[in-house]
């Protein structure tokens, strides 16, 4: 019986190793099942207000007068075609408007968002 009782009380440590050791070597080949990222593109990075990653995207000879697909939630409940200066307009960004403006983008008049919808 003490055998037994033993045996319980270390099977969830047990456990708890080896989907540890699982992790771990998962991440050797970046697979986190914890946090999963999804590259950005340069109009969702605009939306997002992260100006370290416009710049690198800049930097990295992204368009910034192309028109990139915004995935759902960054701007509005569904997935938008959008250039980056419109994507920063939509979440009232003017920081990361001229940012893009200094990198080249044309500040066009801005069109409303039911002609970029794709679902």
């Amino acid at each position: 019986m003490n055998r037994r009782l033993l045996f319980v009380a270390m099977l969830p440590a047990a456990l708890l190793t080896v989907a540890r050791a699982a992790f771990l070597i998962l991440a050797i080949w970046d697979l986190h099942p914890f946090w999963l990222w999804e590259e950005l593109n340069l109009a969702e990075a605009a939306a997002l207000r992260d100006r370290g990653e416009v710049a690198r995207l800049l930097a990295e000879g992204q368009d910034p007068n192309a028109t990139y697909r915004v995935r759902r939630g960054f701007v509005r409940d569904y997935a938008m075609q959008l250039t980056p200066v419109e994507a920063a307009r939509a979440t009232r960004r003017d920081e990361i408007v001229q940012i893009l403006v200094d990198a080249g983008a044309r500040l066009e008049p801005p069109r409303a968002p039911e002609d970029s919808v794709s679902r």
